[in-house]
């Protein structure tokens, strides 16, 4: 097993940080490590070992999905806000995180926030791109399914991926906010029990994430298990709805364009969370087709503006104060627009 003695760096899980990614071979800081599992004792680095650094490698993300431990890269600049996407397995959530990022891309904007950045450009391009027009297929590809494995030969990694936006209200502070991409099955345990080992997952995201999306695949309420279907989500919102706060819950139907078979599953559903009365509730119509892209795409857009708002309005704080920046520094790096 590849050790570190960087807290910051967890190569098992994405690479060695000082090598952006790489197997960490070359890096000092593995072989400290493996220096020491050998003689069994802790040395303290000291200064001389860290202050020369190859160079190109001093970039501590590798712009894949972050961890739970990849936070802190943000936390020290700006307020976090993590949105967690929560619906059963194939309801819709990775595939409504590359219509996001494909709209963005696109040159269309969160209503009231300006992109900023990401520290996870390649991850929201690895889901994007299965919604992408490729010259060889025409029809639509949804991203693979997100699985439960950290074995990278089962499917896609859960992680965590990251914008960073401008606010059109403070222009010159960054929000970062982070979307969970965790699978559904995580909260199928969840359902069963809460308190189980396979449940930690979605634990994690409830506990963390400061608003939500609740996920209802309306193909799926309209077959033969739609009985299913319906319990499945219900039970989701009793676990999200309590102790819920002030936390927003939108109710996001995916796969908007299947005619509506079955009216009375989908008013049963609403009504069941309009019961359960969540402070900021709202519900959502989501497609990728392009048919309607004019009436479902925006909604994308949409849902993730009102979580936005309703939060930041709920928190009832000022965004912290921008330092001025100035041509001479690195505006990448630092996230900032020259202040005039």
């Amino acid at each position: 097993m590849i050790t570190c003695t960087q807290t910051y760096c967890h190569p098992e899980e994405s690479g060695c940080a000082e090598e952006g990614g790489g197997d960490g071979t070359k890096c000092k800081f593995r072989k400290k490590a493996a220096n020491q599992a050998e003689s069994g004792k802790a040395a303290a680095l000291g200064p001389s070992e860290v202050t020369e650094l190859p160079a190109g490698f001093r970039v501590s993300w590798t712009g894949s999905p972050l961890g739970a431990q990849d936070m802190r890269l943000l936390t020290a600049r700006s307020r976090v806000l993590c949105i967690g996407l929560v619906g059963a397995a194939n309801a819709g959530k990775t595939t409504f995180l590359a219509l996001l990022y494909a709209l963005l891309r696109q040159g269309q904007g969160i209503p009231g926030y300006r992109f900023a950045g990401s520290y996870t450009l390649p991850g929201w391009e690895a889901i994007a791109s299965y919604l992408t027009f490729k010259e060889s297929r025409t029809d639509i590809q949804f991203p693979p399914h997100t699985s439960r494995s950290t074995g990278r030969d089962e499917g896609r990694v859960p992680g965590i991926l990251h914008l960073a936006l401008r606010s059109e209200d403070e222009p010159a502070a960054v929000l970062d906010v982070l979307f969970t991409d965790a699978p559904g099955e995580w909260f199928t345990d969840w359902i069963i029990k809460h308190d189980s080992d396979t449940a930690a997952g979605a634990r994690w995201v409830y506990q963390h994430s400061r608003a939500f999306l609740l996920f209802a695949d309306r193909e799926r309420l309209t077959g033969t298990q739609r009985g299913q279907a319906r319990g499945e989500i219900k039970e989701l919102a009793d676990r999200l709805t309590h102790r819920l706060g002030s936390r927003p819950l939108g109710l996001v139907w995916t796969k908007a364009d299947v005619p509506n078979e079955r009216p009375q599953f989908l008013t049963d559903i609403s009504q069941h969370l309009q019961h359960a009365a969540p402070r900021h509730y709202r519900e959502f119509e989501v497609s990728v087709e392009l048919s309607g892209a004019d009436r479902w795409h925006p909604q994308v857009l949409d849902s993730v503006a009102w979580l936005l708002d309703t939060h930041c309005r709920e928190l009832g704080t000022t965004p912290p104060v921008p330092v001025p920046s100035t041509t001479e520094q690195d505006l990448f790096l630092l996230r900032r627009q020259v202040i005039r």
